[in-house]
Protein backbone atom coordinates (compact mmCIF):
# COMPACT_ATOMS: atom_id res chain seq x y z
CA UNK A 1 0.00 0.00 0.00
CA UNK A 2 1.48 3.34 -1.02
CA UNK A 3 2.79 5.43 1.82
CA UNK A 4 3.92 2.41 3.88
CA UNK A 5 7.16 0.49 3.74
CA UNK A 6 7.33 -3.27 3.92
CA UNK A 7 10.54 -4.59 5.37
CA UNK A 8 11.92 -8.08 5.55
CA UNK A 9 14.86 -8.65 7.87
CA UNK A 10 17.06 -11.70 8.21
CA UNK A 11 20.29 -12.22 10.07
CA UNK A 12 23.13 -14.69 10.04
CA UNK A 13 23.25 -16.04 6.50
CA UNK A 14 22.79 -19.80 6.03
CA UNK A 15 22.20 -20.74 9.65
CA UNK A 16 19.19 -19.51 11.53
CA UNK A 17 17.79 -17.23 8.85
CA UNK A 18 14.83 -15.42 10.33
CA UNK A 19 12.40 -13.24 8.48
CA UNK A 20 9.69 -10.84 9.52
CA UNK A 21 7.49 -8.34 7.77
CA UNK A 22 6.92 -4.93 9.29
CA UNK A 23 4.47 -2.35 7.99
CA UNK A 24 3.94 1.26 8.89
CA UNK A 25 7.16 3.20 8.81
CA UNK A 26 6.61 6.96 8.63
CA UNK A 27 7.39 8.50 5.24
CA UNK A 28 9.28 11.71 4.69
CA UNK A 29 9.70 13.13 1.19
CA UNK A 30 13.13 14.59 0.49
CA UNK A 31 13.30 14.49 -3.30
CA UNK A 32 10.70 14.41 -6.04
CA UNK A 33 11.11 12.12 -9.03
CA UNK A 34 8.36 11.65 -11.57
CA UNK A 35 7.52 7.94 -11.98
CA UNK A 36 6.46 6.78 -15.40
CA UNK A 37 3.54 4.52 -16.24
CA UNK A 38 3.66 1.08 -17.79
CA UNK A 39 5.84 -0.50 -15.11
CA UNK A 40 6.22 -4.13 -16.05
CA UNK A 41 5.55 -6.68 -13.28
CA UNK A 42 8.41 -8.04 -11.25
CA UNK A 43 9.30 -11.66 -11.67
CA UNK A 44 10.19 -14.34 -9.17
CA UNK A 45 8.59 -17.21 -7.27
CA UNK A 46 7.10 -15.14 -4.43
CA UNK A 47 6.54 -11.80 -6.16
CA UNK A 48 2.98 -10.68 -6.83
CA UNK A 49 1.97 -8.13 -9.43
CA UNK A 50 1.78 -5.19 -7.00
CA UNK A 51 4.85 -5.10 -4.75
CA UNK A 52 8.31 -4.15 -6.00
CA UNK A 53 10.81 -6.06 -3.89
CA UNK A 54 14.44 -4.97 -3.48
CA UNK A 55 17.09 -7.02 -1.68
CA UNK A 56 19.57 -5.33 0.66
CA UNK A 57 22.76 -7.10 1.78
CA UNK A 58 24.88 -5.84 4.67
CA UNK A 59 27.76 -7.18 6.72
CA UNK A 60 28.98 -5.90 10.06
CA UNK A 61 27.44 -2.41 10.12
CA UNK A 62 23.89 -2.46 11.43
CA UNK A 63 23.03 1.14 10.51
CA UNK A 64 23.37 0.85 6.73
CA UNK A 65 19.76 -0.36 6.26
CA UNK A 66 18.65 2.90 7.91
CA UNK A 67 19.73 4.91 4.88
CA UNK A 68 18.08 2.44 2.52
CA UNK A 69 14.82 2.63 4.47
CA UNK A 70 14.63 6.40 4.09
CA UNK A 71 14.90 6.11 0.30
CA UNK A 72 12.15 3.46 0.20
CA UNK A 73 9.88 5.48 2.48
CA UNK A 74 10.28 8.49 0.23
CA UNK A 75 9.13 6.71 -2.90
CA UNK A 76 6.24 5.07 -1.05
CA UNK A 77 5.28 8.46 0.36
CA UNK A 78 4.80 9.67 -3.21
CA UNK A 79 2.56 6.71 -4.07
CA UNK A 80 5.17 4.07 -4.84
CA UNK A 81 6.98 3.19 -8.02
CA UNK A 82 4.39 3.82 -10.73
CA UNK A 83 1.71 3.27 -8.13
CA UNK A 84 3.26 0.07 -6.77
CA UNK A 85 4.52 -0.12 -3.16
CA UNK A 86 8.22 -0.82 -2.70
CA UNK A 87 9.41 -3.38 -0.16
CA UNK A 88 12.99 -3.77 0.97
CA UNK A 89 14.14 -7.18 2.23
CA UNK A 90 17.24 -6.95 4.40
CA UNK A 91 19.75 -9.72 4.89
CA UNK A 92 22.28 -8.72 7.55
CA UNK A 93 24.97 -10.29 9.69
CA UNK A 94 26.62 -11.79 6.60
CA UNK A 95 30.17 -12.11 7.84
CA UNK A 96 31.44 -14.70 5.35
CA UNK A 97 31.50 -14.44 1.56
CA UNK A 98 29.60 -17.70 1.27
CA UNK A 99 26.77 -16.35 3.47
CA UNK A 100 26.45 -13.23 1.31
CA UNK A 101 26.36 -15.33 -1.86
CA UNK A 102 23.74 -17.68 -0.44
CA UNK A 103 21.59 -14.76 0.73
CA UNK A 104 21.78 -13.09 -2.69
CA UNK A 105 20.78 -16.30 -4.45
CA UNK A 106 17.80 -16.74 -2.13
CA UNK A 107 16.69 -13.14 -2.48
CA UNK A 108 16.47 -13.56 -6.24
CA UNK A 109 15.21 -17.14 -6.48
CA UNK A 110 12.86 -17.27 -3.49
CA UNK A 111 11.93 -13.68 -2.62
CA UNK A 112 11.74 -12.51 -6.22
CA UNK A 113 13.64 -9.25 -5.77
CA UNK A 114 14.09 -7.10 -8.85
CA UNK A 115 17.39 -5.57 -7.69
CA UNK A 116 20.18 -6.14 -5.18
CA UNK A 117 21.55 -3.25 -3.13
CA UNK A 118 24.93 -3.92 -1.50
CA UNK A 119 26.93 -5.67 -0.24
CA UNK A 120 29.12 -3.18 1.60
CA UNK A 121 32.27 -5.32 1.63
CA UNK A 122 34.28 -5.57 -1.57
CA UNK A 123 35.12 -9.25 -1.14
CA UNK A 124 31.41 -10.03 -0.80
CA UNK A 125 30.38 -7.73 -3.63
CA UNK A 126 32.69 -9.45 -6.12
CA UNK A 127 31.02 -12.81 -5.46
CA UNK A 128 27.47 -11.43 -5.30
CA UNK A 129 28.01 -9.44 -8.49
CA UNK A 130 28.66 -12.65 -10.38
CA UNK A 131 25.36 -14.06 -9.07
CA UNK A 132 23.39 -10.93 -10.00
CA UNK A 133 24.87 -10.92 -13.49
CA UNK A 134 24.18 -14.62 -14.03
CA UNK A 135 20.59 -14.36 -12.86
CA UNK A 136 19.91 -11.10 -14.71
CA UNK A 137 19.23 -8.77 -11.76
CA UNK A 138 20.63 -5.20 -11.51
CA UNK A 139 22.92 -4.62 -8.55
CA UNK A 140 24.27 -1.40 -6.99
CA UNK A 141 26.85 -1.83 -4.25
CA UNK A 142 26.83 0.44 -1.20
CA UNK A 143 30.17 1.01 0.57
CA UNK A 144 32.15 -1.55 -1.46
CA UNK A 145 35.02 0.38 -3.05
CA UNK A 146 37.39 -2.03 -4.80
CA UNK A 147 37.25 -1.37 -8.57
CA UNK A 148 36.88 -5.10 -9.22
CA UNK A 149 33.37 -5.30 -7.78
CA UNK A 150 31.85 -4.42 -11.16
CA UNK A 151 33.94 -6.90 -13.14
CA UNK A 152 31.14 -9.48 -13.30
CA UNK A 153 29.26 -7.60 -16.00
CA UNK A 154 27.12 -4.71 -17.12
CA UNK A 155 24.37 -5.17 -14.51
CA UNK A 156 26.71 -4.36 -11.60
CA UNK A 157 27.24 -0.73 -10.52
CA UNK A 158 28.83 1.07 -7.57
CA UNK A 159 27.34 3.89 -5.47
CA UNK A 160 30.70 4.58 -3.78
CA UNK A 161 33.91 5.93 -5.24
CA UNK A 162 36.62 3.41 -6.05
CA UNK A 163 39.72 2.68 -4.01
CA UNK A 164 41.82 3.84 -6.93
CA UNK A 165 40.42 7.33 -6.31
CA UNK A 166 40.28 7.00 -2.52
CA UNK A 167 43.86 5.75 -2.29
CA UNK A 168 45.02 8.68 -4.41
CA UNK A 169 43.08 11.14 -2.25
CA UNK A 170 44.70 9.94 0.98
CA UNK A 171 48.19 9.68 -0.53
CA UNK A 172 48.07 13.17 -2.06
CA UNK A 173 46.64 14.57 1.16
CA UNK A 174 49.46 13.02 3.17
CA UNK A 175 52.21 14.26 0.87
CA UNK A 176 50.75 17.54 -0.34
CA UNK A 177 48.80 18.86 2.65
CA UNK A 178 50.42 17.20 5.66
CA UNK A 179 53.92 17.31 4.19
CA UNK A 180 54.61 13.66 4.99
CA UNK A 181 57.40 12.24 2.85
CA UNK A 182 57.95 8.88 4.60
CA UNK A 183 55.00 6.59 5.25
CA UNK A 184 54.22 3.04 6.32
CA UNK A 185 51.26 0.87 5.35
CA UNK A 186 49.54 -1.87 7.37
CA UNK A 187 46.89 -3.98 5.64
CA UNK A 188 44.78 -7.05 6.38
CA UNK A 189 46.32 -10.02 4.63
CA UNK A 190 44.11 -11.53 1.92
CA UNK A 191 41.39 -8.86 2.14
CA UNK A 192 40.44 -7.40 -1.26
CA UNK A 193 39.56 -4.00 0.19
CA UNK A 194 42.48 -3.52 2.56
CA UNK A 195 45.19 -4.85 0.26
CA UNK A 196 43.70 -3.14 -2.78
CA UNK A 197 43.54 0.36 -1.36
CA UNK A 198 46.93 -0.18 0.26
CA UNK A 199 48.45 -0.79 -3.16
CA UNK A 200 46.77 2.29 -4.63
CA UNK A 201 48.05 4.40 -1.72
CA UNK A 202 51.60 3.10 -2.12
CA UNK A 203 51.67 3.76 -5.87
CA UNK A 204 50.31 7.28 -5.53
CA UNK A 205 52.43 8.21 -2.52
CA UNK A 206 55.57 7.19 -4.36
CA UNK A 207 54.33 9.07 -7.41
CA UNK A 208 54.00 12.16 -5.23
CA UNK A 209 57.67 11.90 -4.27
CA UNK A 210 57.22 10.12 -0.97
CA UNK A 211 58.95 7.00 0.30
CA UNK A 212 57.24 3.90 1.68
CA UNK A 213 59.53 2.88 4.53
CA UNK A 214 57.56 -0.13 5.79
CA UNK A 215 54.82 -2.40 4.46
CA UNK A 216 53.24 -4.73 7.03
CA UNK A 217 50.22 -7.02 7.14
CA UNK A 218 48.14 -8.95 9.66
CA UNK A 219 45.53 -11.70 9.61
CA UNK A 220 41.82 -11.10 10.06
CA UNK A 221 40.77 -10.85 13.73
CA UNK A 222 44.36 -10.23 14.82
CA UNK A 223 44.76 -8.75 18.29
CA UNK A 224 48.54 -8.46 18.68
CA UNK A 225 50.40 -6.08 16.34
CA UNK A 226 53.63 -5.83 18.35
CA UNK A 227 55.95 -7.31 15.69
CA UNK A 228 54.56 -5.18 12.86
CA UNK A 229 54.62 -2.00 14.94
CA UNK A 230 58.18 -2.62 16.14
CA UNK A 231 59.41 -2.73 12.54
CA UNK A 232 57.39 0.38 11.68
CA UNK A 233 58.71 2.24 14.72
CA UNK A 234 62.27 1.48 13.61
CA UNK A 235 61.54 3.13 10.25
CA UNK A 236 60.25 6.36 11.90
CA UNK A 237 57.54 7.18 9.31
CA UNK A 238 55.66 10.46 9.34
CA UNK A 239 52.37 8.62 8.83
CA UNK A 240 50.98 5.08 8.92
CA UNK A 241 48.11 4.24 6.56
CA UNK A 242 45.83 1.61 8.12
CA UNK A 243 42.90 0.76 5.81
CA UNK A 244 41.39 -1.97 7.95
CA UNK A 245 38.28 -2.96 9.84
CA UNK A 246 37.29 -0.87 12.85
CA UNK A 247 37.97 -3.64 15.35
CA UNK A 248 41.59 -4.17 14.28
CA UNK A 249 42.27 -0.46 13.82
CA UNK A 250 41.13 0.25 17.39
CA UNK A 251 43.60 -2.30 18.77
CA UNK A 252 46.45 -1.38 16.43
CA UNK A 253 46.13 2.34 17.16
CA UNK A 254 46.21 1.79 20.92
CA UNK A 255 49.29 -0.43 20.64
CA UNK A 256 51.01 2.07 18.31
CA UNK A 257 50.59 4.87 20.85
CA UNK A 258 51.69 2.66 23.74
CA UNK A 259 54.91 1.51 22.01
CA UNK A 260 55.20 4.40 20.91
CA UNK A 261 55.60 4.90 17.16
CA UNK A 262 57.30 8.24 16.39
CA UNK A 263 58.48 10.06 13.28
CA UNK A 264 62.08 11.10 12.62
CA UNK A 265 61.61 14.26 14.71
CA UNK A 266 60.38 12.29 17.70
CA UNK A 267 56.74 13.33 17.31
CA UNK A 268 53.88 10.81 17.38
CA UNK A 269 53.41 9.34 13.91
CA UNK A 270 50.14 10.35 12.23
CA UNK A 271 47.59 7.62 11.64
CA UNK A 272 45.66 7.71 8.37
CA UNK A 273 42.62 5.68 7.41
CA UNK A 274 40.00 5.15 4.74
CA UNK A 275 36.20 4.93 4.63
CA UNK A 276 36.03 1.84 6.88
CA UNK A 277 37.04 4.16 9.73
CA UNK A 278 33.68 5.96 9.48
CA UNK A 279 32.20 3.49 11.93
CA UNK A 280 30.97 3.82 15.50
CA UNK A 281 32.85 0.61 16.33
CA UNK A 282 36.03 2.68 15.99
CA UNK A 283 34.99 6.23 16.76
CA UNK A 284 33.05 5.31 19.92
CA UNK A 285 35.68 2.82 21.13
CA UNK A 286 37.34 4.25 24.22
CA UNK A 287 40.32 1.96 23.76
CA UNK A 288 41.12 3.33 20.28
CA UNK A 289 43.89 5.93 20.08
CA UNK A 290 42.91 7.80 16.91
CA UNK A 291 42.75 11.38 18.18
CA UNK A 292 44.28 13.73 15.59
CA UNK A 293 44.06 11.13 12.83
CA UNK A 294 42.65 11.69 9.34
CA UNK A 295 40.55 9.40 7.16
CA UNK A 296 38.68 9.55 3.87
CA UNK A 297 34.94 9.04 3.69
CA UNK A 298 31.95 9.28 1.37
CA UNK A 299 30.35 12.37 2.87
CA UNK A 300 30.19 14.59 5.92
CA UNK A 301 27.03 15.05 8.01
CA UNK A 302 28.07 18.72 8.24
CA UNK A 303 27.21 19.14 4.56
CA UNK A 304 25.24 22.15 3.38
CA UNK A 305 24.19 20.58 0.05
CA UNK A 306 20.36 20.84 0.04
CA UNK A 307 19.52 17.21 -0.79
CA UNK A 308 22.24 15.89 1.49
CA UNK A 309 21.20 18.23 4.30
CA UNK A 310 17.63 16.99 4.03
CA UNK A 311 18.85 13.39 4.22
CA UNK A 312 20.91 14.14 7.34
CA UNK A 313 18.03 15.97 9.03
CA UNK A 314 15.62 13.11 8.33
CA UNK A 315 18.14 10.51 9.50
CA UNK A 316 18.84 12.34 12.76
CA UNK A 317 15.13 12.91 13.42
CA UNK A 318 14.35 9.25 12.87
CA UNK A 319 17.33 7.46 14.42
CA UNK A 320 18.74 9.99 16.87
CA UNK A 321 22.30 9.76 15.52
CA UNK A 322 24.18 11.28 12.59
CA UNK A 323 24.56 9.12 9.46
CA UNK A 324 27.90 7.69 8.45
CA UNK A 325 29.29 7.68 4.93
CA UNK A 326 28.08 4.10 4.54
CA UNK A 327 24.55 5.12 5.54
CA UNK A 328 24.70 7.85 2.90
CA UNK A 329 25.75 5.58 0.03
CA UNK A 330 23.17 2.99 1.14
CA UNK A 331 20.51 5.66 0.70
CA UNK A 332 21.95 6.69 -2.64
CA UNK A 333 22.18 3.14 -4.00
CA UNK A 334 18.46 2.56 -3.41
CA UNK A 335 17.56 5.94 -4.88
CA UNK A 336 19.71 5.37 -7.94
CA UNK A 337 17.85 2.15 -8.69
CA UNK A 338 14.39 3.63 -8.05
CA UNK A 339 15.07 6.70 -10.17
CA UNK A 340 16.43 4.56 -13.00
CA UNK A 341 13.39 2.25 -12.89
CA UNK A 342 11.09 5.27 -12.88
CA UNK A 343 12.79 6.74 -15.95
CA UNK A 344 12.73 3.37 -17.69
CA UNK A 345 9.04 2.89 -16.92
CA UNK A 346 9.88 -0.78 -16.53
CA UNK A 347 11.59 -3.26 -14.24
CA UNK A 348 13.22 -4.98 -17.18
CA UNK A 349 16.84 -5.47 -16.12
CA UNK A 350 18.36 -4.18 -19.33
CA UNK A 351 16.12 -1.13 -19.40
CA UNK A 352 17.03 -0.28 -15.81
CA UNK A 353 20.71 -0.92 -16.53
CA UNK A 354 20.67 1.57 -19.38
CA UNK A 355 19.11 4.22 -17.17
CA UNK A 356 21.59 3.72 -14.34
CA UNK A 357 24.42 3.97 -16.86
CA UNK A 358 22.86 7.19 -18.19
CA UNK A 359 22.77 8.84 -14.75
CA UNK A 360 23.95 12.45 -14.90
CA UNK A 361 24.40 14.96 -12.07
CA UNK A 362 22.70 12.83 -9.44
CA UNK A 363 22.25 14.74 -6.17
CA UNK A 364 21.33 12.78 -3.06
CA UNK A 365 23.26 12.24 0.14
CA UNK A 366 26.30 12.30 -2.14
CA UNK A 367 26.68 13.54 -5.70
CA UNK A 368 27.53 11.55 -8.83
CA UNK A 369 28.56 13.35 -11.98
CA UNK A 370 28.24 10.28 -14.21
CA UNK A 371 29.22 6.63 -14.61
CA UNK A 372 32.17 5.51 -16.70
CA UNK A 373 32.23 2.41 -18.90
CA UNK A 374 33.31 0.26 -15.94
CA UNK A 375 30.17 1.43 -14.07
CA UNK A 376 32.24 3.34 -11.52
CA UNK A 377 30.80 6.71 -10.44
CA UNK A 378 32.69 9.97 -10.79
CA UNK A 379 32.25 11.69 -7.43
CA UNK A 380 34.00 13.53 -4.61
CA UNK A 381 35.49 12.26 -1.37
CA UNK A 382 35.87 14.04 1.95
CA UNK A 383 38.72 14.06 4.43
CA UNK A 384 37.63 13.83 8.05
CA UNK A 385 39.75 14.40 11.14
CA UNK A 386 39.15 13.24 14.70
CA UNK A 387 39.01 15.94 17.36
CA UNK A 388 37.95 15.43 20.97
CA UNK A 389 36.88 11.91 20.11
CA UNK A 390 34.52 12.96 17.31
CA UNK A 391 34.90 13.04 13.55
CA UNK A 392 35.01 16.49 11.99
CA UNK A 393 34.91 17.60 8.35
CA UNK A 394 38.32 18.76 7.13
CA UNK A 395 38.04 19.18 3.37
CA UNK A 396 36.36 17.91 0.21
CA UNK A 397 38.40 16.46 -2.64
CA UNK A 398 36.83 16.54 -6.10
CA UNK A 399 37.78 14.12 -8.87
Amino acid sequence: MPGKTAVGVATGGSAGRRSMRLLGVACVAIFATACGDGMSPASGPDTDDTTVRIGFLVSGVRTYPNGAMIAVDEVNGRGGLSGRPVEIIVREGLEEVSAAAEAADALIATDGVVALIGPNRSSHAIEVGAIAQRLGVPMITTAATNPGVTAAGDLVFMAAFTDRFQGRVVAEFAAGTLGVMAAAVVTQRGDVYSEGIGEFFVDQFRGSGGAIVAEESYDRDATDFAAQLARIAAATPGAVFVPGRAEEVALLSAQARALPVHDAAGEPTLLLGADAWDNAALLDNEEAAVEGSFFSSHFSPDTDEPAARAFVDTYVARYGIEPTGGDAVSYDAVRLFLEAAARAGSLDADAVRREIQATRQYAGATRISHYNDARHPTKSAVIMTIENGAKKFYRQVDP
